[in-house]
């Protein structure tokens, strides 16, 4: 199907190799001319459940594939405690409304 090229250090091999070996994913490896630490990993993907089961493995393991342009794919952005303490109360206050019953509200 096709082939999915990921640029890693060498600390990192033994960890895709695995991978491949337990998916039984065919890949090539070589080492990248420039610069020499990294090394150039080929997987050749051959269905989509591979090609599934690769993807989520490189999220995973935060392995970027080569070639892709990152700036396509917004990566979620983590609330702070006061945004999330806000939402809550806000939250809180939309379900008492609903229900009938106003914070702000006196029972005769």
């Amino acid at each position: 199907m096709n082939d999915l090229k990921v640029v890693l250090k060498k600390k990192n091999i033994p960890v895709l190799v695995d991978f491949c070996l337990e998916e039984s994913v065919e890949f090539t490896v070589k080492p990248q001319a420039f610069p020499d630490t990294d090394w150039e990993f080929v997987m050749k993907i051959s269905d989509i459940q591979t090609a599934v089961v690769a993807g989520m493995f490189l999220r995973e393991n935060r392995i970027e594939i080569s070639g892709m342009d990152q700036q396509k794919y917004k990566k979620p952005v983590k609330k702070g405690k006061e945004e999330e303490t806000t939402e809550k109360q806000a939250h809180t206050r939309l379900l008492a409304d609903k229900e009938g019953k106003n914070d702000n509200s006196t029972i005769f």
